[in-house]
């Protein structure tokens, strides 16, 4: 009976970190967007994403651009950039190829950061046009 006990115990081991980025850090990350004034336009790789502030949930593989825009003030643009993830590493427990290839097929082998973005907005200069004589 210990011994099944210990066979089921390794298997459930094996399983749990075969993709170890996949499992404990997932395909997708919650990024929080503050801006002051609030309620300015937020788009993430062009894509309408509703008012700041707020979470939104972006996949882990790829970077990513965020722009936050409010009449009257000029547009902020920044850029999400992916790192490798310290649960990446975690590989090593399992002989490193079935969950590293498993975590760079779906881009859990990443974190983005910043994780938080907090951007107080500039207001617009006017310009006034001059009259030529």
């Amino acid at each position: 009976m210990r011994r099944l006990l210990i066979i089921m115990t390794g298997i459930i081991f094996a399983i749990f970190f075969s993709a170890c980025s996949t499992v404990l850090n997932t395909t997708t990350q919650e990024i929080g967007l503050k801006t002051t004034p609030p309620n300015a336009k937020v788009t993430v790789d062009g894509k309408k994403f509703g008012m700041s502030p707020q979470q939104v949930n972006v996949d882990r593989g790829v970077n990513h651009v965020i722009k936050f825009e409010l009449e009257g003030y000029e547009t902020y643009e920044t850029q999400l950039t992916r790192k490798i993830s310290f649960w990446f590493w975690g590989n090593i427990l399992n002989g490193f190829i079935p969950g590293m290839l498993v975590d760079m097929f779906t881009g859990s082998m990443y974190n983005l950061l910043p994780e938080k973005i907090e951007v107080e907005l500039i207001p617009a200069k006017i310009v006034t046009p001059t009259k030529k004589r």
